[in-house]
């Protein structure tokens, strides 16, 4: 879990022995055990209340309308000449 091989695992306890004491050491070993496991508890409530917030988003962002999608104005296009039109109308104001 920690990268923490047997060899570690006995060293420390032995450590732990000499300085905390036999006595001693049970109720330090419980008292652990407890706060990680209340350690835990917390988080999990995180994780779920955060799993609660971002489905109450989700739901609320589907059922809320669309927003208008507003678009640029268009380029103004180039109307489509026909040469032959210009020339029989430029005909027609000269005579």
């Amino acid at each position: 879990m920690f990268g923490i091989g047997i060899s570690e695992l006995i060293i420390i306890f032995i450590i732990a022995l000499i300085v905390i004491g036999p006595h001693k050491l049970p109720d330090i070993a419980k008292a652990l055990g407890k706060a990680f496991s209340e350690f835990k508890k917390a988080a999990e409530e995180i994780k779920e209340s955060v799993k609660d917030i971002d489905l109450e988003k989700t739901v609320n962002s589907a059922t809320k309308p669309p927003k208008e999608i507003k678009t640029p104005n268009p380029p103004a296009t180039v109307a489509q000449t026909n040469p032959a039109e210009e020339n029989r109308k430029d005909k027609e104001t000269k005579i």
